[in-house]
């Protein structure tokens, strides 16, 4: 004698299917709702807190002719796939990137950047990037975003090649 024919319910259809949709619900809250790509500016969903970098006047080593940023901007972007190689559009070339007098100076192909460090208790360049960092950023192709949010400002780097580097900073100028 064989095994008795499964007998599906109404309510135990809909019993799944109401545990399905709250699973679903579930992840799409988990991954903030939104098309899972980076969002630098995307609220902390681990319980973390943003602290606020303090806002600082353009030094006196910054032109005046560069732009103050005031809202978010990206100089060009590289798009990751898994098992792909990765699309650039819009990159530049990172010719140098010092800092000196608590300014981060950073040429491209394209432009000028400045990005000014907050006051702290280390000097500001000590949190810039040593030779051996900078080798593999100056001389490569680069997408860069200039964060400005009403918590702070970043300057995120990424070289097409992988390697990132992220900088916050109390003020951003463009040239």
């Amino acid at each position: 004698m064989g095994r008795p024919a499964s007998v599906y319910t109404r309510s135990a259809v809909l019993r799944t299917s109401f545990a399905l949709a709250l699973l679903a619900l579930g992840l799409l809250v988990a991954c903030d709702g939104g098309d899972g790509g980076p969002s630098p500016t995307r609220e902390p969903i681990d319980g973390s807190t943003v602290v606020a970098i303090p806002t600082v006047e353009r030094p006196d080593s910054v032109p005046e002719a560069a732009e103050a940023i005031a809202e978010t901007r990206a100089l060009g972007s590289i798009e990751r796939q898994a098992n792909e190689d990765p699309v650039a559009e819009d990159t530049r070339a990172l010719n140098a990137a010092s800092c000196e007098d608590d300014v981060a100076l950073f040429e491209t192909s394209e432009e000028t950047l400045y990005a000014a460090f907050p006051p702290s208790d280390a000097p500001p360049c000590d949190r810039f990037w040593d030779d051996a960092t900078a080798d593999l950023f100056v001389g490569e192709e680069v997408a860069i975003v200039l964060e400005v949010t009403p918590e702070r400002r970043r300057v995120l780097i990424e070289t097409i090649d992988g390697a990132q580097g992220e900088f916050s900073v109390g003020g951003i100028w463009i040239e």
